[in-house]
């Protein structure tokens, strides 16, 4: 009686692998075609005694290749799992992988383990996310999802930004990670510029979270919120004197009436940010509609100031 006998030829194809074709060829019968080799499986039944494979059997193992082609192959005949990768040889010839090296795309994961997971064992990054199938495990997030937490950024691209791959927003500004990346703000920190307001917020009442003080005022945004000011306009009462110049002056930069005092700029080519009384083209202002240019001197200033003080002390005096 013929019977049927897997036989095996392997290519390799430079990728680091070994693969494999499988053809099936006519065994020969039994009998005195097969002297001195019971199982004719091209091994004499003294070798295979030797060998610790089993004369009776053309596949010891039991892993779909036959003894004599695990010879050829460099696979244990006697060992259904040649690498210990948790594949069956037969099972990593059929699917391409190399039986005799257990993580064939180097990436972490055993062979095995990949087709258990449903992860190329191919492949060292199935999902392309710039992160290898192990260090996905390593890190708890998904080797067959780029964007595990769904933020925006791929897994591999939220290490490169400081963002934790399983947290949509890192810094818990209302904004998610992917979000921030798109408008340049930070997002491992909750208020990219300083001003004193998360960048979620700024977005939503339109300032930018790129710019301290978005209405140019000389109060940054963060400032202007807790004063009850609005950060984008720089005279929220509209007296005519910027909110920035009113609280340095101790007028109410919510009261347009106490405008007509003005404030006095000893040194309008500098900033005010440490409240010295020096402000960036503030000029001064005496009066409702008396505007001093922002190029007068300070003792210029001071004067026209102490007038105005004389002034208001004889009418309240009357």
């Amino acid at each position: 009686m013929r019977k049927i006998m897997l036989m095996t030829t392997v290519f390799a194809l430079g990728t680091g692998c070994v693969y494999y074709q499988e053809r099936v060829v006519p065994r020969p019968d039994d009998g005195p075609e097969c002297p001195g080799d019971r199982d004719c499986d091209g091994i004499n039944d003294l070798d295979e005694l030797l060998g610790n494979t089993n004369p009776d059997s053309p596949d010891t193992d039991r892993d779909g290749i036959p003894d004599d082609a695990e010879g050829d192959l460099g696979t244990d005949p006697a060992d259904a799992d040649s690498d210990n990768d948790g594949l069956d040889d037969g099972d990593e010839v059929s699917g391409g992988t190399d039986p005799m090296d257990p993580d064939c795309d180097d990436d972490g994961l055993m062979d095995g383990e990949e087709d258990q997971l449903g992860t190329n064992p191919l492949d060292p990054d199935s999902d392309d996310d710039g992160l290898d199938d192990g260090e996905e495990l390593d890190a708890d997030t998904d080797p067959l999802d780029a964007d595990s937490d769904d933020d925006g950024l791929a897994d591999g691209d939220e290490e490169s930004f400081f963002c934790d791959p399983l947290d949509p927003d890192t810094d818990d500004d209302s904004l998610l990670d992917g979000d921030e990346v798109a408008n340049n703000t930070n997002p491992a920190l909750p208020d990219t510029d300083g001003d004193g307001l998360d960048d979620g917020d700024e977005l939503e009442i339109g300032t930018d979270p790129l710019d301290i003080d978005t209405d140019g005022d000389h109060l940054l945004d963060g400032e202007e919120g807790n004063i009850g000011c609005d950060p984008l306009n720089p005279d929220t009462d509209g007296g005519g004197v910027s909110d920035g110049a009113e609280v340095a002056a101790g007028t109410d930069p919510l009261d347009p009436q106490d405008d007509e005092l003005g404030t006095i700029d000893p040194n309008p080519n500098g900033g005010d940010f440490d409240r010295s009384g020096d402000f960036d083209d503030e000029g001064v202002r005496i009066g409702r509609g008396c505007g001093c240019d922002s190029t007068s001197t300070g003792t210029g200033a001071a004067f026209v100031w102490l007038v105005g003080l004389l002034a208001l002390r004889r009418r309240y005096s009357t």
